[in-house]
């Protein structure tokens, strides 16, 4: 996983992120990803001048013929899977979809047409941020397959990371310049202390300094990465090389 992250967080070119998610796609035991923000996909072509003029995060390796029907006939403004991944920041497996939004006869005959493609079951990792469109990065399987139920938590943090390499990229392609984001280094203690479960009242006790302190520290760094949630900040965090994961899991 940190290899991943050090990898994605360097790239500028999107065919080097889409053959790096093919690679630990197939690692996971998925069959195929994809990593879309929810928009107008018009403009997604297989050679990405998308991603390269910086108009729409889209990668994918779907079967081609299943990208070319989900164009064509503008299934993101109805896909079940998209509106339920609006619903909710953390990943969920598509057999969950009737737990986040009411199923009608439509997203179930949008299901049935990713099956007769190819398309089996899924897991989605959502991507909201504030302020942007929303999107999300996909696993799947193929039709009569099993998710590989071990590897979904690798799934969790894959997908999040993926999604912040794609927003670089197309930052990086609008801007050409991509500034990290500055953290003092008792905002970072504090960072890693939240990546660790730990609560304000813990973190102060740890750092010795005030509760109300360390809620200042968390406060201004959610609102340096124009950011809601915590989990988000720790991302861009990690992204950003302000800690590595490993201090994660200390």
């Amino acid at each position: 996983m940190q290899s991943f992250i050090d990898i994605s967080r360097g790239l500028r070119n999107p065919a080097d992120l889409e053959a790096l998610l093919q690679s630990i796609t197939k690692e996971m035991g998925f069959d195929h990803f994809a990593l879309m923000q929810h928009v107008d996909l018009t403009p997604f072509e297989k050679e990405l001048g998308h991603m390269v003029t910086g108009q729409l995060i889209g990668l994918s390796d779907y079967p081609e013929n299943w990208i070319n029907q989900y164009i064509d006939d503008n299934i993101v403004a109805y896909d079940p899977v998209l509106l339920a991944s609006q619903r909710t920041n953390v990943g969920f497996a598509w057999s969950q979809l009737d737990q986040l939004i009411d199923l009608k006869r439509p997203h179930f005959e949008q299901l049935e047409r990713g099956r007769q493609a190819g398309i089996g079951d899924g897991f989605t990792v959502p991507s909201n941020v504030p302020g942007e469109a929303n999107g999300s990065c996909n696993f799947v399987v193929k039709a009569g397959r099993e998710l590989p139920a071990k590897e979904l938590m690798m799934a969790q943090l894959v997908g999040s990371y993926a999604f912040e390499a794609g927003r670089s990229i197309i930052t990086h392609a609008k801007t050409n310049i991509v500034e990290k984001t500055q953290l003092s280094p008792r905002q970072i203690e504090c960072i890693a202390l939240v990546g660790r479960g730990k609560t304000d009242w813990e973190i102060s006790r740890i750092l010795g300094i005030a509760e109300s302190t360390v809620k200042d520290y968390i406060n201004d760094a959610k609102a340096r990465y124009n950011v809601v949630k915590r989990v988000q900040m720790v991302i861009r965090a990690i992204y950003d090389g302000h800690l590595p994961l490993s201090e994660l899991l200390r």
